[in-house]
């Protein structure tokens, strides 16, 4: 009986940690504004763009930040509504922003085999063969794992003006389109670079998600979308050595492209492992 309700307990600790592996992202209520006009954005968490499960607290923002061509400044209008968090802002000057958020890290305590479910849940396969190449969970009962998470988006206020779509946000991850995502059409590729504290990442699994442009931000994370195409569908995509992504574009619609990254904690750092998220939304389209 003891057996059979630690296994329980078991199952349900790794399930927990299963299910709490959301991304994050942020997704503007339109792409192109005036200037002057106030852009909202959401801060979106969940496993289903570009739905949100809860509300990131205020407090655990670490930075957030728009960036333009030339210059970086700090975003002070945050706030809570629903099941979301709300990103405010007010451009004065017309050209592209890229708008950037990064939160501060949590840890879990979870069990051996409830981090080989993590790593397999997500994906992580190089950190997965690392793990069993090298022992690295032998005779551990539990480790602690750190996660952070970091998100983009590219908007357009008023017309013309700089480009900032190529501008790193210094995120310790991060996704750096090589093409001008208003220049694409239906049918192009878009190149990004990932970057892994500041220098390109390769050999990890990057995913990518599109929804029509006026998909329901408010709905349920649970709910199915149908004009929702899949990670699967579109498949997995692996950055070359100099960490280059290609994702064909395959519909118009908000696109998100996302993926994570898990390594080995520094020693003495508080974490045996870090998991690093990192996602970028975009719109192709004439709505954008």
């Amino acid at each position: 009986m003891r057996r059979r309700t630690g296994f329980i307990l078991a199952a349900l600790f790794i399930g927990a940690t299963i299910a709490s592996a959301d991304d994050f992202w942020i997704v503007p209520n339109a792409f192109r504004v005036n200037v002057g006009e106030e852009v909202v954005l959401r801060g979106q968490t969940s496993s289903r763009f570009p739905t949100s499960r809860s509300a990131v607290a205020v407090e655990r923002v670490a930075t957030a930040t728009r960036i333009s061509e030339s210059d970086e400044v700090a975003v002070s209008g945050l706030s809570i509504q629903g099941r979301s968090l709300l990103i405010r802002d007010r451009p004065a000057q017309a050209g592209q922003y890229v708008l950037a958020v990064s939160l501060h890290p949590r840890s879990v305590r979870e069990s051996a085999d409830g981090f080989r479910a993590y790593l397999d849940a997500e994906g992580a396969t190089a950190a997965r063969q690392r793990v069993e190449r090298e022992g690295l969970l032998a005779g551990k009962d539990s480790v602690t794992r750190r996660y952070a998470k970091y998100a983009k988006t590219i908007l357009q206020v008023g017309t013309g003006g700089a480009g900032a779509f190529a501008r790193p946000a210094g995120h310790i991850i991060e996704f750096v389109p090589l093409r001008d995502p208003r220049s694409l059409r239906v049918g192009d590729t878009l190149e990004l670079r990932l970057l892994f504290r500041g220098s390109p990442l390769s050999g990890i699994p990057v995913h990518a998600d599109v929804v029509d442009l006026n998909a329901d931000r408010d709905a349920p994370s649970s709910a199915t979308h149908a004009s929702h195409e899949t990670a699967a569908m579109l498949g997995a995509f692996t950055p070359d050595a100099q960490g280059i992504v290609r994702v064909p574009m395959t519909r118009l619609g908000l696109w998100s492209i996302r993926t994570i990254h898990v390594t080995q904690a520094a020693s003495g750092s508080g974490a045996d492992w870090d998991t690093h998220w990192g996602t970028i939304v975009f719109a192709l389209g004439s709505g954008s």
